[in-house]
């Protein structure tokens, strides 16, 4: 995946402004003189020999001429024998044109060095074409090309034309090429410049630094270096379609090699060059070492890879949830989660997530965690499948938000834990359900009771202390398992005789324990007692066997008789054992009065 903007790109836009002047330095600096250069300036000068098949008047002409210097003088003495006009306008001298140039001598223009080359190479050759020489003038110094031919008199027929303007255009190409060439070095990317001929006028230190000397090494085996199939390939484009100037074509690739037995990756960007014609004349290019890009991309795509087997094979749902609530993406495990076939069938059917909470109230509570907090771990709710029925699950959750703090997306993990939630239910019933009776057990009573004197409203409430008489016999002559049936329905019994705002329990064995709420009149109290020692009282048929129970019971009420579960306890046990003991009393006065009466 690479990305869409070179992170160097700025260095072909600073090469395509420079290309036109880096060619031209490349044809323009030599570390010798460059007399080549001034034989290309002066290429239109003729020689005096040339002049011998001119016309009178054209050789006229040209003595004549504003722009080149025409001059005889003797290569002994240096006496300046002949001068035109532009000769003495350079120079300076007032004469007239037939008289007292011998007065001039060629020396005090020309300079040694000059003067001691010109004087060698006529010696020797008799004849010196485009010869560079720098002559000094009015205290400054000028640049000229002089074409002369030496006679046997020592006379000297010379042409002299002045290029120190264009000498100076060269020295500003060559310093330009110069700091070019350094702000180009001080690139790390390698940058090189290819033409036609298959020639690196120019390549930068980086580039130098990576892949050798580009002229001196055997460089094929870097395909982006080769720029004729590009040249061509661009040549062959139709000449309306042609980028111009301003749309330079481009082309980029991408290749591998080894370079110091280190695998190494380049991604190389190449621009063709173009005179103002649209004739291209090379190309510019900049290789970018791409190798740890590379490795990126493939660490990423590693990675991509175990999160998709991750997505596919997990054992929890995931999903990525859209902030207004629409599911994106969700993987197998949850669609079955919620009872669909596929992660498809999902998609289609739910448009928001809405729709799988059972309770709006936890949806709300879990986004503004999500909004607040930008993480939610195990979060349980309640949710609804497909076929209508519900479960729980918990959820872990991590927020996208933008720039602003707004929410983009969120990605969950959720497990089902409808299993563990029953099994927690059971537990808790366990810890507060009577196993035998299936009512209230002692835990459950003693939470009953503090929530009740926990309240602020300090309700009136009574406690009624249930206790079994003549129990024991039944589990012995009959099993213990009689003995859970017979506790069971008693219990039955002690509830169905309740209001809904009452309570119920099994305080243990064989005592039992309910609360009235809201009675504060003793006569309700007894006349509601009275009622639930009858209803134990009634006959119970088992297996064939009738099983009749009584019991005892005592009455504490809240908060005339304590404020404290302790005490209300202690309280309605005191008031149970009173009526058991006026109870014996009583049978006794009866069995002591029959006997009286027999």
């Amino acid at each position: 995946m690479p990305s869409t903007q070179n992170p160097y790109i700025f260095i072909l836009a600073l090469l395509l402004y420079t290309c036109a002047v880096l060619f031209l330095a490349f044809f323009f600096i030599s570390h010798k003189k460059p007399t080549w250069v001034y034989g290309l300036l002066g290429k239109g000068i003729v020689t005096p020999k040339e002049t011998d098949s001119f016309t009178p008047q054209f050789r006229s002409s040209l003595y004549s001429s504003g722009a080149i210097i025409a001059i005889r003088f003797n290569l002994d003495t240096g006496i300046i024998k002949a001068i035109n006009k532009t000769g003495r306008d350079l120079l300076g001298i007032k004469e007239t044109a037939n008289s007292g140039h011998n007065k001039f001598l060629h020396k005090q223009f020309l300079s040694d060095e000059s003067r001691e080359g010109l004087s060698k190479e006529l010696n020797l050759h008799k004849r010196v074409k485009n010869y560079p020489a720098t002559c000094s003038v009015n205290d400054s110094l000028i640049k000229t090309l002089i074409t002369a031919e030496k006679y046997e008199n020592g006379d000297v027929e010379a042409m002299i034309i002045d290029i120190t303007k264009h000498f100076n255009i060269y020295q500003q190409i060559e310093d330009q090429n110069i700091f070019l060439q350094n702000i180009l070095n001080a690139l790390p990317v390698p940058v090189f410049v290819r033409n036609t001929n298959e020639q690196s006028p120019f390549t930068n230190k980086a580039f130098n630094d990576t892949f050798g000397d580009a002229d001196n090494d055997p460089f094929e085996i870097y395909d982006f270096h080769a720029a004729t199939d590009f040249i061509k390939q661009t040549l062959k484009e139709p000449e309306d379609t042609r980028p111009r100037q301003a749309n330079t074509s481009i082309f980029q690739t991408e290749f591998s090699t080894t370079i110091n037995d280190e695998f190494r990756h380049f991604e190389v960007q190449r621009r063709s060059l173009k005179k103002r014609n649209g004739q291209i004349f090379g190309l510019v290019g900049v290789a970018t070492d791409i190798t740890h890009r590379k490795q990126i991309e493939q660490d990423l795509r590693d990675t991509t890879r175990r999160y998709k087997n991750l997505f596919w094979n997990a054992a929890e749902g995931i999903a990525t949830i859209q902030s207004d609530g629409r599911l994106t993406a969700v993987n197998p495990a949850l669609a079955t989660m919620f009872g669909y076939n596929s992660p498809k069938q999902l998609l289609e059917l739910v448009p928001n997530t809405e729709v799988i909470w059972r309770n709006p109230e936890q949806r709300l509570e879990y986004l503004q965690m999500i909004h607040e907090k930008k993480t939610v771990i195990g979060y349980d709710f309640e949710f609804v499948r497909k076929n209508g029925t519900t479960g729980w699950m918990t959820i872990s959750s991590n927020g996208k938000f933008d720039a602003h703090g707004n929410l983009k997306s969120i990605e969950s993990i959720v497990s089902d834990i409808t299993q563990k939630k029953q099994s927690e239910i059971e537990l808790k019933r366990c810890a507060t359900i009577d196993s035998t009776t299936e009512i209230s057990n002692r835990n459950a009573l003693e939470g009953y009771l503090n929530s009740l004197l926990g309240t602020k409203t300090n309700s009136a409430f009574a406690v009624v202390f249930i206790d079994l008489n003549n129990f024991k016999p039944i589990n012995d002559n009959h099993g213990h398992h009689t003995g859970d049936k017979v506790l069971k329905i008693i219990a039955q019994r002690l509830v169905a005789n309740c209001r809904k705002v009452d309570f119920t329990a099994r305080l243990g064995g064989d005592e039992f324990i309910v609360i009235l709420n809201g009675v504060d009149s003793k006569n309700i109290l007894s006349k509601i007692t009275k009622g639930l020692l009858d209803a134990i009282e009634k006959p119970i048929i088992l297996a064939g066997t009738t099983h009749t129970i009584s019991a005892s019971a005592g009455i504490s009420q809240y908060p005339e008789d304590g404020n404290t579960i302790t005490d209300l306890l202690k309280a309605a046990d005191a008031s149970m054992y009173e009526m058991k003991r006026l109870s014996k009393a009583s049978k006794i006065n009866e069995q002591l009065q029959l006997l009286a009466n027999s």
